[in-house]
């Protein structure tokens, strides 16, 4: 899953592509491989994406029994790309590679099995599958895999004469073990070496004793059978041999088959993989409640009780909510709003959720009309942690993602701009964010900027949205605790969105919320007395 062209790097981080991709990523090597190639659906595709959603959302509708079941299947699936390429080559496979293409003609009809309520996924198996299991299901011994007899009569007989073979050998070595004990008295010997202790010996070696090195004390010696043995040995070891043969002829065999199969168990193998990326977004789906957005032809972005997923987490983790938040967005627009009132997040959502639209994932809200665009921007605070080394300033930084996005020239482009040219002059900084508003209006691209500047919107000629702020803070927590004051925090502010007639930039909230979080209070009174100064 790549956000490129849909985003470049600084906008992908500000609107958690990364949290995303690790939130809807499959668990198997084929489900890896379809998610690396998942790209972002482009305009005219709006019907594809819709159905992708659909049916993500269909699957999430099982429950989470079934789709746990799925998961469990999926994360235990053999890799058997390699067995069938070298099959496909003509190579001879080893009953490892049997064991694990047994393994996944089972896992695909168990996961066939387990999704056949889903009628928006066809099943996966076919006849490769049903002939793969065929020519390896004689093999199957509990978790392992043997060559059994019946799988050729030449290797039944073949294992029938080496055992023949090695009875009369071992026959042969316990007379020739039998004589040497009893010459040398010890009952002890086992194995093709052994040690004879010099003080033990009261003659000579018995016949038939090779010495295979010699010590002060010992001597290491080997058997040196007489000609029955050996020949006894030499008929073990060509029965051996044969069985050796037999079992590389069935082997051929089987791989003969599997190279026969091998396009179609790609194929199967491919669908498989499809199967699992759309089964970790549904899980994404339920897990997080998302919905499949209208997926429309033109560029608007309008959603009802949105969330942006990676905060979200966060503040679970924390034992607290996140604020949904409604949008409607048709063309370009100013929000303003409080610190700490949720701006910034407000222009994540947007982008996270055009972001789940486009990849044709269920969105995180209770409601969605999106279109598709050509390029997601983000713009301003947080645009870019690099710092190109330190020799751009922050609003040399911005000045440069500004140029980059508008030389880009996408057709169709979303821009999110937070707080752009906060750290050059009041004056200058609304002339340029004035500027920039008027070029996305004229381009008819979308886009919201957040800032805490008046006027811009009416200077602008676009819409002016605020968020609500805060409604009051009864009494505030010790300045110590930042817990509990994010927390009285969050109950105090209104979050909601609103659009409003008037350009100002809001209330003193920003001293309200400095003096509640502990500031000197005679420093805040004099704010409060030079603000209604000026």
């Amino acid at each position: 899953m790549k956000a490129a062209p849909l985003c470049d790097g600084p906008s992908a981080s500000a609107f958690g592509f990364e949290w995303l991709a690790d939130a809807v990523a499959p668990l198997s090597a084929y489900g890896a491989r379809a998610f690396a190639g998942l790209r972002p659906f482009a305009r005219g595709k709006e019907s594809a994406a819709l159905a992708r959603a659909r049916t993500i959302a269909e699957i999430a509708a099982t429950g989470e029994t079934a789709l746990d079941a799925a998961r469990a299947c999926l994360r235990d699936v053999p890799d058997v790309a390699g067995p069938i390429a070298r099959a496909a080559m003509g190579g001879i496979l080893e009953d490892a590679d049997f064991l694990e293409l047994l393994r996944f003609a089972e896992a695909a009809e168990r996961l066939d099995g387990l999704l056949s309520e889903v009628p928006a996924i066809a099943p996966i198996t076919g006849g490769a599958i049903r002939k793969t299991r065929a020519a390896l299901e004689l093999g199957r011994t509990g978790t392992a895999f043997y060559l059994s007899d019946a799988y050729a009569a030449d290797l039944a007989t073949a294992r029938s004469n080496l055992q023949q073979k090695q009875a009369g050998f071992d026959q042969e070595r316990e007379r020739w073990l039998e004589r040497v004990e009893r010459e040398l008295g010890r009952d002890d010997l086992t194995g093709d070496e052994f040690v004879i202790l010099r003080d033990d010996l009261g003659g000579p070696l018995p016949a038939g004793v090779r010495v295979l090195r010699e010590a002060p004390t010992y001597w290491l010696c080997a058997p040196e059978f007489e000609p029955a043995t050996l020949a006894a040995l030499a008929a073990r070891d060509a029965a051996f041999d044969a069985v050796a043969a037999a079992e590389e002829r069935v082997r051929e065999n089987i791989s003969a088959v599997v190279a026969g199969l091998a396009a179609e168990l790609d194929v199967t193998a491919a669908a498989l993989g499809e199967v699992d990326v759309l089964v970790a977004a549904a899980c994404f789906t339920l897990r997080h409640d998302c919905r499949a957005a209208d997926v429309v032809a033109e560029p608007v972005l309008a959603f009802e009780g949105g969330r942006f997923l990676p905060l979200a987490a966060e503040l679970a983790a924390e034992g607290r909510e996140f604020v949904p938040i409604d949008v409607e967005l048709h063309d370009v627009a100013v929000l303003t709003g409080p610190n700490m009132g949720g701006k910034s997040i407000c222009l994540r959502t947007c982008g996270f959720i055009a972001l789940c639209a486009a990849y044709g994932l269920p969105v995180p809200a209770a409601q969605a009309r999106v279109g598709l665009f050509d390029e997601i921007a983000w713009l301003g605070i947080g645009s870019d942690e690099r710092r190109l080394g330190g020799l751009l300033s922050s609003f040399a930084q911005e000045v440069v993602r500004v140029r980059d996005v508008l030389a880009r020239s996408p057709k169709r482009l979303l821009v999110l701009i937070d707080e752009f040219a906060r750290t050059t002059t009041p004056p200058e900084g609304k002339a340029l964010l004035v500027a920039l508003l008027e070029r996305l209006r004229d381009r008819d691209a979308r886009g919201m900027a957040a800032t805490h500047l008046s006027g811009i919107a009416a200077a602008a000629g676009v819409r002016h949205f605020a968020v609500r702020g805060l409604r009051g803070i009864a009494a505030a927590p010790p300045a110590a605790d930042l817990h509990a004051a994010l927390a009285a925090l969050a109950d105090s502010m209104d979050y909601s969105i609103a659009e409003v007639r008037d350009d100002g930039a809001g209330s003193a909230d920003a001293l309200a919320l400095a003096a509640w979080l502990g500031l000197d209070s005679d420093l805040v009174a004099g704010a409060y007395r030079h603000l209604a100064d000026s």
